[in-house]
């Protein structure tokens, strides 16, 4: 009997750590949401691009694959280029899927306070490269329909 409640207590101990590890997980992909919202606002494309792996891509809606940090820095460039200057862009996590401990799908809804496209939503791939949260690929569609 005691090795039975042994055993039952380092499961519980260990599925306890495990769900310590993924809030903090979640709460690491949620800064770094919050670090791409700010970098986008600030209108930085550097700071955009360097919130990707150096490979990493873009698609926006039907537009070409943009890959590797030089190509997201000019695409960030053009598109914030045409944006009103006051607008602001909010995005908010509305699920988080882990796929492996280092390897998280993410989706997102974004809002604009201004300008032609009020809303969009994407979906990135997200992986932990040296203990860091990074967009491996990030894909942005029309806002849902109500």
């Amino acid at each position: 009997m005691r090795s039975i409640v042994a055993a039952g207590a380092i499961l519980f101990a260990a599925s306890a750590s495990s769900a310590q590890i993924r809030s903090a997980d979640e709460a690491a992909i949620h800064a770094q949401t919050a670090a791409y919202e700010s970098a986008l606002n600030k209108r930085d494309p550097a700071a955009v691009a360097a919130l990707f792996v150096p490979d990493g891509d873009l698609v926006f809606f039907d537009s070409p694959r943009v890959s590797g940090r030089d190509a997201l820095i000019q695409n960030t460039k053009d598109a914030v280029a045409t944006w009103p200057a006051t607008m602001r862009f909010t995005l908010s996590i509305t699920a988080i899927r882990f796929l492996t401990p280092d390897v998280a799908i993410v989706d997102t809804e974004a809002h604009f306070s201004e300008g032609d496209m009020r809303a969009n939503r994407g979906t990135s791939v997200v992986v932990r490269q040296k203990g860091k949260w990074l967009i491996a690929a990030l894909r942005v569609f029309p806002a849902q329909r109500l």
